[in-house]
């Protein structure tokens, strides 16, 4: 997408991975995640909400896309 991404498209980028998350978070009972792995999520899915207002271009934005927690993959 590069040079060319405006916030609609950074937006859906970040909406699809709070999708991904969220049904990997129905897969996996909550209660059965430890302390640090809750941590995490709520770490990473307050990362994706924040994404498009911690940034000024969409472009930066992408280039700091974050990263799931490695046990979410």
């Amino acid at each position: 997408i590069g040079d060319n991404m405006d916030w609609d498209e950074l937006r859906g980028m970040r909406d699809t991975a709070l999708l991904v998350m969220d049904k990997y978070q129905l897969a996996i009972p909550y209660s059965l995640l430890t302390d640090s792995q809750k941590e995490e999520l709520a770490t990473y899915r307050q990362a994706l909400l924040d994404l498009p207002d911690d940034y000024d271009t969409p472009e930066k934005a992408e280039e700091n896309f974050p990263e799931p927690p490695s046990w979410l993959d």
